[in-house]
């Protein structure tokens, strides 16, 4: 029962550290990023990489979703621009995955030390700075924390016979979208993931499809934040869900073969999750922003005139 409530508790310090990360840097850069958001979305890709930049660097898919929603429905940016944001931002979540593959995990009690004291005893005007670096490394150290319960916990007779339930491929990615519905984020999913199948709780085969089913989830986290907006932030979540559906069968069709290859050369179960989840994302990006001059045109029927 320790061991239980000890990784309970390193999982919800994981949840409330990445989402206390990106309020702080929202509150700190929301301003900032609006306005950038503003200027280089006249270009499709210029857009996207906003997206995957702003995604990145507040470890949130979610928020960078939630933000472009706001200002679309400000008709601060149209619709077209808003939803090349929106594909860049599922990239820049990405990141996440390769820090916690590459053992970067490590490094979480050096960010919870520097910025606890920065926010203590730096400049009196610039302590507000360390409360992102404090929370940053709280990320990390939550997930050293769930690290080291993991493999005591695969050992226990109660946890085997659970993860039947997700012994095959399909339960393994309907369980990936539900859990990713529930915590609202893909990033807590995809990173329980790496840290799980490090940690041999999950076989490699099936920990490649929860994390497909985390991408999946991700889409109807957008549509429920949208449902406090407007028409217009709706139908951009309906995009966003739909390109996750696209990217789904992209992988099923084509890209799992793809990437066998690739796979093969990463001997690393955590980095071979890594690989997947930026390779779905990647793809189902580049899928829609090479043909959204084509689509649009299609899209466009159900966008309000006010957005367009």
């Amino acid at each position: 029962m320790d061991l239980f409530f000890t990784a309970v508790a390193a999982v919800m310090l994981y949840l409330h550290s990445l989402r206390d990360f990106a309020r702080e840097v929202t509150r700190l850069g929301g301003s900032h990023l609006r306005h950038v958001l503003q200027r280089v979305t006249a270009n499709r890709f210029g857009g996207a990489l906003a997206g995957a930049v702003s995604a990145a660097l507040v470890q949130s898919s979610s928020v960078v979703n939630f933000i472009t929603m706001g200002l679309t429905e400000q008709k601060v940016l149209p619709m077209r621009a808003a939803w090349t944001v929106m594909i860049g931002a599922n990239v820049g979540t990405t990141l996440t995955a390769w820090l916690i593959a590459y053992k970067f995990t490590g490094m979480g009690p050096i960010f919870v030390s520097v910025g606890g004291l920065w926010s203590l005893f730096g400049p009196r005007r610039w302590r507000t700075y360390g409360h992102p670096v404090f929370h940053f490394g709280l990320i990390f150290l939550a997930l050293s924390l769930i690290s080291s319960t993991l493999l005591p916990l695969a050992r226990s007779p109660d946890v085997m016979h659970w993860l039947e339930a997700v012994s095959t491929p399909l339960r393994a990615l309907a369980f990936g979208a539900l859990l990713t519905m529930l915590v609202q984020s893909s990033s807590v999913v995809v990173g329980l993931t790496v840290l799980s199948v490090a940690g041999g709780l999950i076989e490699p085969a099936l920990s490649i499809w929860m994390v497909v089913g985390a991408n999946l989830g991700t889409g109807w986290v957008s549509l429920f934040n949208a449902s406090t907006f407007g028409p217009s932030a709706r139908r951009l979540a309906l995009f966003n869900a739909g390109l996750d559906l696209c990217g789904l069968a992209l992988f099923v069709a084509v890209l799992q073969f793809a990437i066998r290859p690739l796979l093969a050369l990463m001997p690393e179960p955590g980095l071979q999750v890594a690989l997947v989840h930026s390779a779905f994302n990647l793809s189902a990006a580049i899928m829609a922003l090479t043909l959204l001059p084509w689509i649009w045109r299609y899209l466009e029927r159900f966008v309000p005139e006010e957005a367009k």
